[in-house]
């Protein structure tokens, strides 16, 4: 009887070890980061070149939320810091924050990266609410075919921009799992008559068989969400168009965050930039658009 308790008991530690070993592997990360203050977007987040993230990023100027807005308290432009970085499957933040000495950080940390933030404003050619999006720009989808923008003409579109290698979970994956609970919504509500896109600025990696891998992480229903890449003129338009800037090196991409609706006459009826949109915002901005 003891032998079997013992036995018991020892399998039970085993699994409540697994599980911890589990949740501290796969749910939460944490990298002590050093780097410099690039910027300041708003008291909850900080602009950060920081040095090379080993087995996470390589040195790059990039926006991360924090967790406290007190973090940020005397913070200066160019200031050498030291912070905890802590990466969940949901979100990358910093947790905290704290100044070192000068001498601890290079001047430009990421100078040797050809990565960094995306600074330019929109141009000329960039699409505005109101605008109409130019039904040739021309894209191939997760299976191989080519698509134009005109395809969609009779339906609206809601199109989003990722990469699939994107390591930040507020950022592209989160596009991606916000567009999985909008495809049920959407199908239950409007049917076919309202399409999902999202369309990749990495074509060099993310070929027809990438994105349909990735696509296959997020849903198993292709015909309302299309995954899209093209030639690189035509990405880059696309990109243009909608005001996404990025900017690539060391294997990994520094990008902005573009969603937009556009109606079934192919008008931008509304525009969602950064990563603050929910669900419930495009779907109100939806049944807009009707």
């Amino acid at each position: 009887m003891m032998k079997t308790l013992r036995t018991l008991l020892g399998i039970g530690l085993i699994l409540a070890m697994g599980t911890f070993a589990y949740t501290m592997i796969f749910d939460t990360q944490t990298y002590d980061v050093q780097g410099r203050v690039a910027g300041f977007k708003n008291d909850t987040t900080l602009f950060v070149e920081h040095e090379r993230i080993p087995g996470y990023m390589p040195p790059m100027t990039m926006p991360l939320p924090v967790r406290d807005a007190r973090l940020l308290n005397g913070l200066d432009m160019g200031d050498a810091i030291q912070f905890r970085l802590r990466v969940s499957e949901e979100r990358a933040e910093i947790v905290e924050l704290r100044t070192i000495a000068d001498s601890l950080v290079a001047q430009h940390p990421a100078q040797n990266s050809s990565m960094r933030a995306p600074t330019r404003g929109p141009t000329a050619s960039t699409v505005s609410e109101g605008d109409r999006v130019p039904a040739d720009l021309t894209l191939m989808s997760q299976a191989g075919d080519s698509l134009q923008i005109g395809d969609y003409r009779g339906d609206i579109l809601v199109l989003t921009f990722i990469y699939t290698r994107c390591p930040i979970p507020n950022y592209c994956p989160r596009m991606s799992k916000h567009f999985a609970a909008l495809q049920p919504k959407m199908r239950a509500e409007y049917g076919e008559g309202v399409q999902l896109l999202s369309i990749s600025f990495d074509p060099a990696n993310d070929t027809p068989a990438v994105l349909r891998d990735y696509a296959s992480r997020y849903t198993d229903r292709l015909d309302t969400w299309t995954f899209a890449t093209g030639d690189t003129s035509q990405v880059r338009r696309a990109t243009s168009l909608f005001g996404v800037y990025t900017s690539q090196g060391d294997g990994e991409i520094t990008h902005n965050l573009v969603t937009a609706v556009i109606g079934s006459d192919g008008t931008v009826e509304r525009l969602f930039r950064g990563n603050e949109w929910t669900p419930t915002d495009v779907m109100q901005a939806v049944a807009a658009a009707e």
